[in-house]
């Protein structure tokens, strides 16, 4: 930073440097984000010059910062927050004392941390994306109560830190602390800001498709886009949007989706969101898969890549890779498909995506297994490799089920998601004529799911989990109270989700990842080898530390 050639600014300067934030946020707001970052950019601009408008500079570079993460930049994002931060602390200096001023400065840095979360987590930094979130909570937040806020103000941040926490522990894959978040932060928009109930809502209908439940997933999105159309943000209507035909691709649904993705998709092309435009190619690729196009669907998908490489939007590349992957497998180009696999397990492992290395895995077991079926002259070598891979993502895919909510939610994470891994765990371990493993995860699975002793609390189990077992009672919405009914019924439909998501999400009985197996008195444990090929991948816990004989 250069050293301020001026002290002090004329009424006119500090006038315009307002004018132009007050134009950008205009155009932000609008979803016009080129127009927004030039803006604001000529405010940080004119305000370099002076000492007394740190704060006018400091604000216009988290606005910079926040347009040109929408623009899909988010290296330069993250490059302007960091500066932005930088100038806190020299504000923090010139303040110090000043009770009223050094309140304004902390709001300051909260919104840069909050903000700076954003575009961690679309390049895969979610540890300091976390880090980011969890700085700025403490600073707005109460020791003693969360929910109060340094002022009226900071509400909206308050919600925003809250929803960007949810939108981290989605993309973990750490669906009870999701659930937990996205509820939180709808109580809180609810008692504070009703009209930003676009984003909570949004994350609770990521999660309900995540977790097999489309239809509270179709019931939340649709309410998002009630939220936003009344909020008058263009931007989060697209955006919802977009998950809505996510979840009618999902559902097959094509012709439903279509419209909505291609109107999305023209929005955010013209509006230069990258980030949204990768999400849209990944998605019109899907589409073009399942109406059996495979090579539109791979165009798309190298497109799809490429504008989120440019973004640095590294796990959502590799997500569109893994799709990639299963064109070029089925167009017989297999080193390209697993080139395509490789790198994107690297992505997945460098930012700590255990769940999504396993997911990835069992795909690629998947292609192996059929690469064998062919009735070519596979590589021999190939059955190996699939079993190597489908038997520990299986049992990190399985050990997922153990952290959910409530029974039901175990039971179709079972049925839909974990089943299909075991089975083709088992299907390769019969091909391969390995009767001692095929024995092991009969053993395994007839075992049954053991109830959560809470006597010793949750780290009594011996280490963190895939994702950790973070329910600790029922989950429930507020009473938004009789002052609502001001509010149209957009309240009334958001009442509605909020008893939905209460009913989905009630706890139920709590179970604990299953023991180890001993197999013989002589303390040969089942899937040993596999189990610790599993923690060691994909960085989490898929059995318990207790070890019980079958004998």
């Amino acid at each position: 930073m250069t050293s301020a050639s001026r002290d002090e600014p004329g009424s006119e300067e500090i006038a315009r440097m307002s004018a132009l934030i007050d134009a950008g946020n205009d155009a932000f707001l609008r979803g016009e984000y080129p127009a927004a970052h030039d803006l604001f950019d000529r405010a940080v601009e004119a305000a370099a010059p002076f000492a007394r408008t740190l704060d006018v500079r400091t604000q216009a570079l988290i606005n910079r910062a926040s347009a040109a993460d929408r623009l899909g930049d988010h290296p330069a994002a993250i490059t302007s927050f960091r500066e932005a931060l930088g100038l806190c602390d020299l504000l923090a200096e010139a303040v110090a004392g000043d009770v009223t001023v050094t309140a304004v400065v902390t709001v300051l840095r909260a919104s840069a941390l909050v903000n700076l979360s954003h575009p961690l987590l679309h390049s895969g930094d979610f540890d300091g994306a976390h880090t980011a979130l969890e700085q700025a909570r403490a600073l707005l937040a109460s020791p003693a109560d969360e929910t109060t806020l340094l002022g009226p103000d900071t509400a909206d941040l308050l919600i925003g830190c809250l929803v960007s926490l949810t939108a981290l522990t989605i993309q973990r894959e750490q669906w009870a602390r999701a659930n937990e978040l996205a509820t939180e932060s709808l109580d809180v928009v609810l008692r504070h800001q009703p009209e930003l109930a676009g984003r909570p809502l949004m994350n609770l209908s990521a999660i309900g498709l995540a977790t097999g439940r489309p239809e509270l997933a179709e019931d939340f999105a649709h309410q998002a886009v009630t939220a936003f159309q009344a909020a008058d943000t263009p931007a989060g209507v697209a955006e919802a949007r977009q998950s809505l035909a996510q979840i009618y691709l999902r559902s097959g649904r094509l012709d439903e989706a279509e419209p909505l993705l291609t109107a999305g998709q023209a929005f955010f092309d013209r509006a230069g969101m990258s980030h949204q435009s990768g999400i849209g190619l990944d998605l019109l690729g899907l589409l073009a898969a399942l109406r059996g196009d495979p090579a539109g669907a791979g165009e798309l998908y190298v497109q799809g890549v490429a504008r989120f490489e440019e973004c640095g939007a590294v796990v959502a590349a590799a997500e569109v890779r893994v799709r990639l992957a299963a064109v070029l497998h089925a167009e017989g180009r297999y080193e390209e498909s697993e080139a395509q696999l490789a790198q994107a397990v690297a992505a997945f492992a460098a930012s700590r995506s255990g769940l999504r290395c396993a997911q990835a895995d069992f795909f690629h077991a998947t292609l192996l297994e059929d690469r064998l079926s062919t009735g070519s002259a596979p590589d021999p070598g190939l059955l190996g490799r699939a079993v190597g891979l489908a038997v520990p993502a299986a049992l990190a895919i399985d050990a997922v089920r153990f952290t959910l909510a409530n029974g039901a939610q175990r039971e179709r994470w079972n049925r839909e998601i974990a089943a299909p891994a075991m089975r083709l765990a088992f299907r390769l371990a019969v091909r391969a004529g390995a009767a001692g493993l095929v024995g092991e995860l009969i053993e395994s699975q007839c075992a049954g799911t053991p109830l959560m002793d809470t006597s010793a609390g949750d780290g009594a189990a011996g280490g963190p989990t895939l994702e950790p077992p973070q329910f600790l009672g029922p989950l429930t919405f507020p009473d938004p109270g009789p002052g609502t009914d001001a509010q149209g019924d957009s309240m009334d439909t958001f009442q509605l989700g909020a008893a939905l998501a209460d009913v989905a999400a009630s706890v139920g009985l709590r179970v604990s990842p299953p023991p180890r197996l001993a197999l013989n008195p002589a303390g040969a444990v089942a899937l040993d080898p596999y189990i610790a090929q599993a923690e060691a991948r994909y960085g989490g816990r898929v059995r318990d530390t207790r070890v019980v004989p079958t004998w």
